[in-house]
């Protein structure tokens, strides 16, 4: 496998994330038991605010709420590890990542919704929020897909390509 790197149609926006991270968050699905999981991306932007380089992804808070066909994604540990993140390296929020168990990477209503949310929400100084999510099954095929989430604008997916492994 190699490093996840994905693009809008017109490039404008980009999402960059090394292979570890991905094996990682592939581990979190995989031990979730087909229960919905996720958290969060941090890491930064380059220079010219194009791509977002994710440096860093959390688990599930364990205030979340995790069954098949949900996660509510807790916040319990979260705004103290991203305080350390930007104390250190000066990295942040980007977005929110998650699992659909056996289903596929595409934005439920719910998801929609919530990304929304977090776009228009100004404490969060996180206008265009990353939602990444990966589906079907971690020890098997699975896919993931990408969408950036302009605060009052349509969604928009991201393109690429990644080699997909078995767990």
């Amino acid at each position: 496998m190699s490093d996840l790197l994905l693009w809008s149609k017109d490039y404008k926006f980009g999402l960059s994330m090394e292979e570890t991270f991905l094996l990682e968050a592939l581990k979190k699905c995989s031990d979730s038991n087909l229960h919905e999981t996720g958290g969060i991306l941090v890491g930064y932007y380059t220079h010219a605010h194009d791509c977002a380089i994710v440096t860093e992804l959390s688990g599930p808070p364990e205030d979340s709420v995790r069954k098949h066909g949900l996660l509510i994604r807790g916040t319990r540990g979260l705004q103290s590890w991203i305080i350390r993140l930007w104390n250190e390296k000066k990295h942040y929020y980007l977005g929110e990542w998650h699992f659909h168990p056996g289903g596929v990477p595409v934005p439920s209503q719910d998801d929609i919704e919530q990304m929304r949310k977090l776009s228009m929400d100004k404490k969060l100084k996180c206008p265009e929020p990353i939602l990444l999510i990966i589906g079907g099954d971690p020890r098997g095929e699975w896919t993931v897909n990408a969408y950036i989430f302009p605060a009052d604008k349509q969604h928009v997916q991201l393109f690429g390509s990644i080699k997909y492994i078995k767990m």
